[in-house]
């Protein structure tokens, strides 16, 4: 049952970007390599969705499928990365919420542009 359609996807991506980049900054006791993870990650969810074939881009370079798919292992990675990092604690939880999130949101949505 998807129902998220792209444009409230673009929306999500946007703010979850935000929380990628500030939530290491201010929020989580985050260093080294769960601190600059969480930041290149909302830097890189900012890049490809200005670039993503979706109302809210500024230039329609790739797909909203392989917008979808770059979400989706973004997600595993942030799902893998206390285990293979050894995060703990709210950092552990941080990484876990946000990847199983992020799974969920892509296979929630519709695919309403090259469907």
């Amino acid at each position: 049952m998807k129902f998220i359609p792209s444009r409230l996807h673009g929306f999500i991506d946007y703010a979850t970007a935000l929380i990628l980049i500030l939530a290491p900054l201010v929020v989580l006791p985050a260093v080294g390599i769960a601190k600059w993870l969480s930041i290149a990650a909302g830097v890189g969810l900012i890049i490809y969705s200005l670039i993503t074939d979706y109302s809210v881009s500024a230039r329609k370079a790739i797909s909203f499928r392989l917008h979808l798919t770059l979400d989706f292992l973004a997600g595993i990675v942030f799902v893998a990365a206390p285990f293979v990092f050894g995060f703990s604690g709210l950092v552990k939880n941080y990484y876990l919420v946000i990847g199983i999130t992020v799974i969920l949101v892509v296979l929630f949505t519709k695919n309403d542009i090259d469907s």
